[in-house]
């Protein structure tokens, strides 16, 4: 914020008018320094809830990364070899990006989302000051008044030096208020751009450091799909159509079957001839 300019030391005996011209310098410092605080805390608000609605579309982005892990790895499971294995690599690559990109979304939530959301409460305590500050500041022009009362309608000494010991307190302690003031503000001012450049660059290196290690995780990924062999794939499909027949046992020799013996023993003949007759 603009540096609120140290106030000389007033003489007891100056003018109204002199006070109040010094007065209307430091209500115009107060109001820059007021703005300012106006300033950050209309914007900061705004961009922390931009922020964290990133770091949610992050999340969910994440979360169907996951969806398609899982959807592909079971795919993976009922394909040929050389589809499996380059499905089951490409998945791998998927959870390994989800899993960058979920150390993104906490390190939005836990430093960037959070290192503006403070500010509400610098905000709420710089104005604060300000306000102290104007309040001493409102406090001496009474006290001036009362002096130059004391000074043009009494002649009364005790009342005079009583009335130039207020005001000489007040004027001191408004001096003091608005040096106190001057430095406050100075390091709000500072602590809030420094604030505000870790911030974004803290954004875009986080951003930077996923695409980086996603490019690489995506390119072992593109290898690993663009490997699958699918002549391999398809001999074995083709292999999978053809039936195969059937192995019978050996069928048993004719000679070892005596109703196909084709040369019968002479025993045999005879005895055959032989029931025959009997049966006659």
């Amino acid at each position: 914020m603009a540096r609120l300019q140290a106030r000389d030391e007033r003489n007891f005996t100056g003018s109204l008018p002199d006070l109040k011209a010094s007065l209307k310098a430091t209500e115009q410092q107060t109001k820059v320094v007021d703005q300012n605080i106006t300033t950050v805390e209309t914007h900061f608000p705004k961009l922390s809830t931009v922020l964290q609605r990133y770091a949610v579309g992050t999340a969910k982005l994440r979360d169907k990364g996951d969806a398609l892990h899982k959807a592909v790895a079971t795919y993976a499971e009922n394909e040929s070899q050389s589809m499996k294995e380059g499905l089951n690599i490409f998945a791998d690559c998927l959870a390994a990006v989800q899993d960058y990109r979920d150390a993104h979304v906490h390190r939005l939530e836990d430093q960037l989302v959070e290192g503006l959301v403070v500010y509400e409460t610098k905000c709420k305590q710089a104005r604060n000051d300000v306000k102290n500050s104007s309040s001493l500041c409102t406090k001496e022009v009474k006290s001036f008044n009362t002096l130059e009362k004391a000074q043009t309608q009494s002649g009364n000494r005790s009342r005079i030096s009583k009335a130039q010991a207020e005001f000489q307190k007040a004027s001191g302690e408004a001096n003091r208020s608005l040096q106190i003031l001057r430095q406050q503000m100075n390091e709000f001012e500072v602590q809030k751009m420094r604030d505000v450049k870790k911030i974004f660059s803290e954004f875009v290196r986080g951003e930077m450091e996923f695409c980086a290690r996603a490019l690489e995780v995506y390119t072992r990924a593109y290898q690993a799909i663009h490997n699958i062999d699918e002549n391999q794939d398809l001999d074995r499909f083709n292999q999978s159509l053809l039936v195969k027949p059937p192995t019978w046992g050996s069928a048993p020799a004719l000679s070892s079957v005596g109703r196909y013996n084709s040369t019968p023993s002479l025993e045999n003949v005879i005895e055959e001839e032989d029931d025959l007759n009997r049966t006659l």
